[in-house]
């Protein structure tokens, strides 16, 4: 949220617009989605062309015309500098029965939030995604789900296409 002047100039490139770009990306493609992003964006346009608007005015547009409370998109990408590191952790069967479902957790290891998209490859080749919300990190840096297998789980990968800006990608991946 600094102005150029008091940036470093080999940065103001970075911060002014790579880094604005890809957080509206990941807003649009990844969080509202396009309908709802577009038709935000739109109204802000609409609202504020030829006038002076803050950053504030921008963040209340988008949650007014979405229907949703962005604070801590806004906190993590735009105020801080904070960094995402998501992880799998953890696959444990229930009864130790593959058929009965597989308790998995997941852990946010650094300060920002994202919602969390999972590829459960299970042993005879089916494929499935899950995605949780931002909100299982409000009050947690752990959390665990039941899914429901029938059969043993090969691996469990967090962001599997890559979407999300995750520091440390090593502990992305669960195998068996």
């Amino acid at each position: 949220m600094s102005t150029p002047d008091n940036m470093k100039e080999r940065n103001i490139g970075i911060l002014c617009y790579f880094k604005p770009s890809a957080g509206l990306t990941l807003l649009r493609e990844q969080i509202l989605g396009k309908e709802r992003f577009d038709k935000a964006f739109k109204t802000y346009i609409s609202r504020w062309a030829f006038k002076h608007p803050t950053p504030d005015d921008f963040f209340r547009t988008i949650e007014n015309v979405s229907g949703e409370n962005l604070n801590w998109f806004w906190r993590g990408w735009f105020y801080n500098n904070w960094k995402l590191d998501q992880a799998v952790t953890r696959v444990k069967y229930v009864k130790d029965d593959p058929k009965q479902g597989a308790l998995i957790t997941v852990e946010n290891l650094e300060k920002m939030a994202m919602p969390c998209i999972l590829e459960i490859k299970m042993a005879g080749g089916k494929i499935d995604r899950v995605k949780l919300p931002v909100e299982i990190w409000e009050r947690n840096t752990k959390w665990t789900f039941l899914y429901p297998s029938t059969e043993e789980i090969a691996s469990v990968t967090s962001d599997p296409d890559f979407v999300f800006p995750d520091s440390n990608s090593d502990n992305d991946v669960w195998r068996r």
